[in-house]
Order: structure tokens, then C-alpha cells, then sequence
């Protein structure tokens, strides 16, 4: 029995669709930890606990609307759970309270820690992933200004 062309098509998108969703959901810490070290794109962790209805909300609207939205393309995602790992936690927050969203981008060879806290809603942590953005954007522009200047 052959599939009609428009099947095979359907197929092919929805295959494709859950791969891409699949590529952006978080992975373990450990994981986004290695290959931000590797590569160049930066930390984003989100800490919460199973406990907090925040925490709760936050992944079960923000995040997906967020993977929807393809907005971890340019960064390492990754969840803990404050009591699975508490260590790994306490780390990432400074002791501070959950949900928080916290960043690390190299700047000028440094890890530089970037968090925002509580509950937030997509479009504040896409503007807070922006700001990555901005600052790599600056940095290129800085270093090609730097390099068309020394070739002077």
C-alpha cells in the first residue's frame, strides 16, 4: 500500500517538527555544561523544584511557548531541580530563591553570570536571552572596528 503524496509530506514535516523541538527541549546540566565549554553559544540553566507553584507555571507555559518559538537556538538549555540536585542548585543561585533563570556567556575569555528570578513570562526571557545577543553583537563589531583599524 502506498501513502498518498500530501501523507508523506505531513509525515515528513511533523517528523521534522518534533526533531527541532526535540533539539530545543532542556537537556541535564551536565550535558549543556560540556558543550557550552566546547562551543561558543551560552549557559542558560533554569532552576525550579517540584515544590514551587511558580516554578510549576513557568514550565508548564513559558518554556514550551519559548520552544515553540525556537528562542534556545543560540544557547546550551538546561533544567535542574532544586532537589534532585540540590548542590548543582545552590550553585547556580547563589542561595537565592526558584524559579531562576540564570546565564553564563564568555566575555573576553570569562564566564560572566547573568540570573533573573521568579516566575517570567516568555517575552521577558526572550528579551533577557536578547541581551546575549546584543552583547555578542557588540563584541564582533568591536573586534572588526579593532582589526580594520590596526590594518590602517
Amino acid at each position: 500500500m502506498r501513502l498518498p503524496q500530501t501523507a508523506l509530506a505531513l509525515f515528513a514535516f511533523l517528523s521534522l517538527a518534533a526533531t527541532s523541538c526535540f533539539a530545543q527541549s532542556p537537556v541535564d546540566y551536565k550535558t549543556a555544561f560540556s558543550r557550552a565549554q566546547k562551543g561558543d553559544k551560552p549557559l542558560l540553566v533554569l532552576v525550579t523544584a517540584t515544590w514551587c507553584p511558580p516554578c510549576q507555571v513557568m514550565k508548564r507555559t513559558t518554556i514550551p511557548e519559548l520552544v515553540q518559538k525556537n528562542a534556545f537556538r543560540d544557547c546550551h538549555f538546561a533544567t535542574v531541580d532544586f532537589d534532585a540536585q540540590k548542590d548543582v542548585a545552590m550553585q547556580l543561585t547563589g542561595g537565592r530563591g526558584v524559579p531562576q533563570l540564570v546565564m553564563y556567556e564568555k566575555r573576553e575569555g570569562k564566564w560572566v553570570r547573568r540570573y533573573i528570578a521568579g516566575y517570567k513570562p516568555a517575552k521577558v526571557v526572550e528579551a533577557f536571552m536578547a541581551q546575549s545577543k546584543q552583547i555578542q553583537t557588540a563584541r564582533l563589531a568591536s573586534a572588526t572596528t579593532d582589526a580594520t583599524l590596526q590594518k590602517k
